[in-house]
């Protein structure tokens, strides 16, 4: 087996474009005329603590640092009596909570899903401040926001924070359309079409009124019906009915839309809703899916929702080039991984004829075992895609989950779940890697629409082995295979294809989809697969640069071309793995700093720090920190050898020497290498010399090894609720006692967040940002590519007195803290 599988089992053991239709238009619903939308995009400032930190631009992909608020104005027109007022979030990661003008309104239901919030009672006219504490990475000290870090937080991708898609402010009639649910039916010959919307209408109060339903297709009216309505206070559902014949059927090949519009009309005025949609029958038979009564054999790739430096955050065009790419290669199906795209990217399929499959990001979780919380989370996630994209022709597949140790209990509640929102009952099954042997009898217990299998192997005969298995019951698909370890070695993609190719000829397989569309991020997981922390596996790179050996392969197999008939390709790549780079330079990356502590005329001395790392306590210390690192990287789950990979000791760089915009710093050495002075639990106090005058005192350091804020205890990547109490935004972790002539003492906190934080900027495989809001960043040493990307910060501290003799150091929690260098400045 290949190395895709190896991963997957270490962590258990862990724990030219072809011309394609113009795009038709938005399937999302419309702006009414009786509403008015003031977007809210643009720059936001973030808030940590009680500091203004930075401007945002929203939307956009932060790395996640832990929890913060952010913050921005808007002026509104004055509301009359007839007009409501919504604050509405496309997607934001992982959890917020939402305020205007210091009321608050509630919390985010899911990441990735939207949300919005009535704020009518609390706004006015002219200036008005929107505010949103998020949480995407340390959960607040309450709770709140852990099962969506736990969900969002995945080894398998790289993670991002923020208000990561567009957000707006709408003003609606106080009677409006909040959403519409068109369940239909085809005739059996397909000569004509049976609706019936479900509208969804908000009151403010009790009243008379109409509601009518038009779907037209182009220019053309096929169908329109109105009815009386007594709306009550509150929630309405109004249930119509129309029938029209001879529909435009969507397909892959014929990506037929209609306009369907919803228009209400109250004493208090009118609204009208509008999206675009499709009429399509999908189901299974025996082992083949039929679309609109003919064979349908999916055709796919997996697609992430990622941009390199974007994370989550797209522009239109960007995804507009990726779906095309994909359809230019022959592909009818896009699987969606693992988490709920943009909604453009849906709408992209509507238009340009491409099903696709949706999930709510679980991935790797043992649904026996995993606490509740989590659980809910993603399945109230997958319900809210769901409630967005009902309407959409082009969505097939609702996966309850990716390469999970599922249960029958959990299909089924799945299953319950969206049978019971999804107007037409769309296919349900579990992205699955298990065996056969063991998931075979869930699927049919749960009632699975199709079985699925994720057969990454270099052995192609392996293929018709789960076929034989899975038998003719239901459809087989492979909603995963290859990887770069098939699709870069040519004679290996060759056979799969030909395999695959014979299966489906004999309906013995009913489609499959690449792993994967597009390269993407993947930090801490080092196989070969991977390239220096990128999953190299696309059938284009993180640029959508094409590797055409995947490409034409995959070509033939959409096409059924048994023989290749193409020359072999003159450089197909090596199927040997590339060496990783662990790079360790001999110095660090000094950083611009945000703000220069540095008087221009003032005189600048570094402090010898070197007697003191030369002392016994200083190398016992030294190697507690040491014995601390080893049980750190043994507990995680992607780098579980780092400890040995990088000669079981913990060096850094080795020039002592740095100067900082013109300061020069210098750091005590041993054995040629730079060693900080380390507190630890073993020795939790160091008294440093001074003696020297000094107005401000610049330390350089400020960071702790191994976990730390904002990770010490944070939840588990694999679902796990941490049982001990979080190291929170503002706790004291250590304090600092400057000690004067005369014996005057100062003592300084030293808080999480504020004055100290954690120095990896690496977390499982994402990046992120632990920011202390009082040290600035000043120094980056990338002392492994993939795992080890360590910040040094620098807090200057003004002296209030003359005369300072030394610094008093002294831990208070269980962690460690490192002192690099310290300069004074008089």
């Amino acid at each position: 087996m290949i190395n895709r599988r190896n991963f997957l089992g270490a962590l258990s053991a862990s724990a030219a474009l072809a011309a394609v239709p113009v795009l038709a238009g938005s399937s999302h619903p419309v702006v009414s005329p009786a509403r008015t939308r003031i977007s809210l995009n643009g720059e936001w400032e973030r808030h940590i603590g009680d500091v203004l930190y930075d401007t945002v631009l929203v939307p956009s992909s932060l790395r996640p640092s832990g929890n913060y608020i952010l913050k921005r104005k808007c002026v509104l027109p004055q509301l009359n009596r007839g007009q409501r007022v919504f604050v509405h979030f496309e997607a934001i990661a992982f959890w917020g909570r939402v305020t205007v003008n210091g009321n608050e309104l509630g919390t985010t239901s899911g990441p990735y899903i939207p949300a919005e919030f009535e704020c009518t009672a609390h706004v006015q006219e002219g200036m008005n401040e929107v505010e949103v504490q998020i949480v995407d990475l340390e959960p607040l000290p309450d709770g709140s926001g852990t099962a969506e870090v736990i969900l969002g937080h995945n080894p398998g991708w790289e993670a991002s924070g923020g208000i990561i898609r567009d957000v707006w402010v709408e003003i609606r009639p106080v009677c409006y359309v909040e959403n519409v649910r068109l369940a239909y039916t085809l005739h059996s010959d397909f000569s004509a079409c049976s609706g019936r919307p479900s509208i969804t209408v908000s009151s403010t109060g009790a009243c008379d009124g109409t509601a009518e339903v038009t779907v037209r297709r182009g220019l053309g009216e096929v169908a329109r019906v109105t009815q009386s309505v007594q709306f009550k206070a509150g929630t309405n559902d109004v249930e119509l009915a129309f029938e029209f014949k001879h529909p435009s059927l969507w397909s892959p090949e014929s990506p037929n839309l209609y306009e369907l519009t919803v228009s209400l009309e109250t004493p208090s005025g009118k609204d009208m809703w509008t999206c675009h949609t499709g009429f399509r029958d999908i189901r299974t038979q025996g082992r083949d899916f039929l679309l609109n009564g003919k064979r349908l054999v999916l055709n796919g790739v997996c697609r992430h929702d990622l941009w390199p430096d974007q994370g989550f955050t797209l522009t239109r065009s960007q995804q507009e080039r990726d779906m095309r790419m994909i359809k230019a290669i022959g592909c009818n199906f896009v699987r969606l991984v693992h988490y709920p795209h943009d909604r453009h990217i849906v709408e992209l399929a509507d238009q340009l004829g491409l099903l696709v499959s949706e999930e709510p990001g679980f991935w790797q979780v043992d649904f026996a075992t995993a606490a509740r919380p989590p659980i809910e989370m993603g399945f109230r996630i997958l319900e809210g895609t769901i409630r967005r994209d009902w309407n959409s022709p082009s969505v097939m597949i609702w996966f309850i989950s990716n390469e999970c140790t599922l249960t029958e209990k959990s299909l089924r509640e799945g299953k319950e779940r969206c049978n019971r929102l999804d107007p037409i009952k769309r296919l349900v099954a579990a992205a699955n890697d298990r065996p056969a042997k063991d998931v075979k009898p869930l699927f049919v217990d749960a009632e699975m629409d199709f079985f699925d299998q994720h057969p990454y192997t270099d052995n192609p005969a392996e293929f018709a082995e789960e076929a034989a298995f899975d038998g003719p019951s239901k459809p087989l698909i492979f909603s995963e295979w290859g990887g770069k370890s098939v699709g870069q070695n040519e004679p290996l993609m060759q056979a799969s294809v030909n395999r695959l190719i014979d299966l489906i000829g004999t309906h013995e397989l009913a489609g499959t989809m690449f792993w994967s569309w597009q390269d993407i991020r993947e930090y801490s997981r080092i196989d070969g697969e991977m390239r220096n922390g990128v999953l190299q596996s696309g059938v284009v790179t993180e640029a959508r640069e094409s590797r055409e050996l995947v490409a034409r392969e995959l070509k033939r197999l959409f096409h059924l071309r048994r023989q290749a008939g193409e020359q072999p390709l003159t450089n197909p790549g090596s199927d040997a793995p590339e060496q990783e780079i662990s790079y360790a330079p001999d110095r660090p990356t000094v950083l611009p700093l945000r703000v220069n502590p540095f008087s221009r005329n003032s005189n600048f001395r570094s402090v010898d720090l070197q007697a003191i790392a030369d002392s016994q306590t200083a190398k016992r210390s030294w190697k507690a920190l040491e014995t601390e690192l080893e049980r750190y990287w043994a507990s995680t789950r992607m780098a579980r050898d780092q400890w040995k990979r990088t000669g079981d000791k913990f060096e850094l760089w080795k020039i002592p020497e740095v100067k900082i915009s013109g300061v020069t710093f210098h750091s005590p050495s041993i054995e040629s290498r730079v060693r900080p002075l380390v507190l630890t639990t073993e020795v939790p106090e160091v008294t440093v010399p001074i003696d020297q005058p000094c107005t401000v005192l610049h330390i350089l350091g400020q960071v702790t090894f191994g976990t730390g804020y904002p990770l010490r205890d944070a939840p588990d990547l694999f679902g796990n609720i941490p049982s001990a109490t979080n190291q929170h935004f503002g706790d004291t972790a250590a304090e600092y006692t400057l000690q004067f002539a005369g014996g005057k003492m100062h003592t300084l906190p030293v808080r999480n967040g504020i004055e100290i934080a954690q120095a990896n900027r690496i977390y499982g495989a994402s990046r992120i940002l632990p920011i202390a809001t009082s040290a600035q960043p000043a120094l980056e040493y990338i002392k492994d590519v993939v795992r080890e990307h360590y910040q040094v910060l620098l807090w200057s501290i003004p002296i209030p007195q003359v005369g300072m003799q030394a610094l008093h150091c002294k831990l208070l929690n269980a962690g460690n803290l490192a002192i690099f260098a310290i300069t004074t400045e008089q």
